[in-house]
């Protein structure tokens, strides 16, 4: 069984740093991409389809069965690069969108930008470093959260206007991971419902980064999707 993480906006493949020893460690074969959509520059066109094909390059690098994990933005991504593939035993959403067809991110999230989400001078977005401090990674140490804010880039907003063709988890198995302590996607809305569009969900008593905050619990979950 193999793992493909796809991290959310702002990050990187280095979000999953603590999470992927742990499941190699358990004998699982795992890799956490890099979406060209972070980082990228001005001129970038890429949308969540380019997103979506490197989750899907990832996917066909390794034999399958695999297990597809996506992480708040990264539950657009897993949605479409899963749809119509039978390779993947489970999607797994950690605090993630999971879109239905017809919908996009900007559409989950009303139509506009949080107030904590910066616009940069070339239409980029960012998350505000404050809020990331106080409020996003809220159950980490400090250490961590400065790492964490230092390594943030810039996200091209384009994949965020763009709709859900088909969803993978239509016809895929899947589990929502709700974090009860998230500041930046309520909540109320991932079990409400996010978490009642998946096959079954598990609770944490997390901020938005499992990953950092609890990556051994995190690790525990993925293994027990991978079974």
């Amino acid at each position: 069984m193999a793992i493909v993480l796809v991290h959310g906006a702002w990050g990187g493949s280095w979000c999953w740093e603590r999470v992927v020893p742990l499941l190699e460690e358990r004998g699982l074969d795992t890799v956490a991409v890099d979406l060209p959509s972070v980082g990228a520059a001005p001129d970038y066109d890429g949308g969540l389809e380019a997103d979506a094909d490197v989750a899907r390059a990832a996917l066909d690098s390794r034999p399958g069965p695999h297990v597809l994990v996506g992480h708040s933005y990264g539950g657009m991504v897993i949605t479409a690069a899963g749809a119509g593939r039978t390779d993947i035993a489970r999607l797994v959403y950690v605090c993630a969108f999971m879109p239905q067809e017809g919908e996009s991110l900007f559409q989950l999230t009303g139509g506009k930008p949080a107030p904590w989400i910066l616009q940069l001078d070339d239409g980029s977005t960012l998350q505000d470093p404050e809020y990331a401090r106080t409020s996003g990674y809220s159950d980490c140490d400090e250490e961590t959260t400065e790492a964490a804010v230092a390594r943030l880039r810039p996200q091209r907003p384009t994949p965020f206007g763009e709709p859900i063709v088909d969803a993978a988890w239509r016809g895929i198995p899947s589990t929502y991971v709700v974090c009860a302590r998230d500041a930046s996607l309520p909540p109320e809305v991932q079990r409400d419902v996010f978490a009642a569009r998946a096959t079954d969900s598990v609770e944490l008593d997390a901020s938005h980064y499992p990953y950092y905050s609890m990556p051994e619990r995190l690790a525990e979950l993925l293994a027990a999707a991978a079974q």
